[in-house]
């Protein structure tokens, strides 16, 4: 019972959490894309004109993680065309030791060769983009708004999950579409779970559409310290660290987004997820550096919860385990509690088909395609339950090896 108050105490406050009512007025900045790229022949081409195209201000740079593709020999030749796109290249042995690690290798070495623009660096912004990503128009003007703010130092784009990669026949099709469906209405929660943690600057960052002022980089790596700790969940890490750093940091939201592909494969999705949760137990320790560090109680209980959810899921998971086996053995007995049952039914519901609702308004989904994400919910969610174990089993054995997410050619 208390995990379901808990359950719809944190439900109705992300529901009631809305947008900034206003920014302050644009601020000049310099941004530069930041890509770590390991064998993404397939997608790091689009990707980069299509930033060129959208943000024709902004440099690219595109950190090669010794890819055994033609990624390189891609972004080579759109450097030769493109003064604004610049390539830095990693080699074995040093390189594929972590997204984090490459990104660490990156700013230092855009700073130590003087490749970033003339400018203050207070003035400059770094946007860490995956290799499949795609630019909304807004972003850069709503972060330029965003980062008038002297304090802030990181924001968080909105993430989408682009409808394709599907090919696959018969049930493997239909369940490829019902996951990118569901991953995208995932980040459609997020997205209001992360306009609710705005109210106490502990929004999270994640590896696509992270922003963050070069100063606070190029401070840290001076004081011989990581601004991407070596975790496997080194986007939350990273603004962990900016906000345990100096009280008045802030991390705000950006409502403009990107897109990104989603996860069609069962196997790949499940590594994936498993590595985020494992990322997650790595950070626990930050605990006690959260609770002594100065910041406000829904700060510290907000990232308290969110260093727990991975136990929380695992007690869920036993949870799934317990209850149907009593309610057999109840309805056995005859003695099930029809009342109190269907009133947790109704109350487990109840939410999810909201979020189903507001969603598909948003999206302008039909009646057949709005049944379609509800009736998946259940199935997602089971999905994402059955990566808990596989990332405890991983964290317990020390094998914290980077599972790259692969990704696919696109039209």
């Amino acid at each position: 019972m208390f995990l379901m108050a808990l359950y719809l105490v944190y439900s109705l406050c992300v529901l009631t959490a809305r947008p900034r009512a206003s920014l302050p007025a644009e601020r000049p900045l310099h941004f530069t894309f930041l890509i770590p790229a390991l064998n993404e022949a397939a997608v790091i081409g689009a990707t980069v004109r299509n930033l060129r195209a959208v943000a024709p201000d902004a440099r690219v740079v595109v950190i090669d993680d010794a890819s055994e593709d033609g990624t390189a020999g891609e972004v080579n030749l759109l450097a030769r065309q493109d003064p604004a796109v610049i390539l830095l290249r990693r080699r074995l042995p040093h390189a594929r030791t972590g997204k984090g690690e490459a990104l660490n290798w990156g700013v230092a070495q855009l700073l130590r060769r003087q490749l970033l623009p003339a400018a203050p660096l207070e003035e400059q912004v770094l946007v860490i983009f995956d290799a499949d990503g795609r630019l909304d128009a807004g972003l850069l003007p709503e972060a330029r708004r965003a980062f008038a703010d002297p304090h802030v130092m990181a924001a968080q784009a909105r993430i989408r999950v682009r409808q394709s990669g599907v090919t696959a026949p018969g049930w493997r099709g239909l369940l490829g579409r019902l996951m990118l469906l569901q991953q995208d209405l995932e980040f459609y929660v997020v997205r209001h779970i992360q306009l609710l943690r705005e109210r106490v600057h502990t929004v999270g960052l994640g590896g696509n559409g992270q922003f963050m002022r070069l100063s606070y980089l190029a401070g840290r790596l001076e004081g011989g310290l990581s601004p991407w700790p070596p975790v496997l969940l080194e986007d939350f890490a990273s603004g962990l660290e900016i906000r345990l750093t100096n009280p008045l940091y802030r991390l705000v939201f950006l409502e403009s987004g990107v897109s990104q592909q989603g996860l069609t494969d069962l196997r790949r999705f499940l590594r994936q997820r498993a590595r985020w949760t494992q990322g997650n137990l790595q950070c626990t320790p930050a605990l006690r550096r959260i609770w002594r560090t100065p910041m406000p109680l829904g700060a510290r209980l907000d990232l308290t919860y969110f260093l727990a959810q991975p136990w929380l899921s695992l007690l869920t998971l036993a949870l799934l385990l317990y209850y149907p086996a009593r309610a057999v053995d109840h309805m056995v007995s005859g003695t099930v509690n029809w009342p109190l049952t269907l009133e947790l039914m109704v109350l487990n519901l109840s939410f999810p088909l909201l979020w189903v609702r507001l969603y598909s308004r948003e999206n302008g989904l039909g009646l057949r395609r709005a049944t379609f994400a509800a009736l998946g919910m259940p199935i997602y969610l089971l999905i994402m339950t059955c990566s808990v174990p596989l990332a405890f089993r991983n964290f317990w054995r020390g094998q914290h090896g980077w599972a790259k997410t692969a990704r696919h050619a696109e039209a």
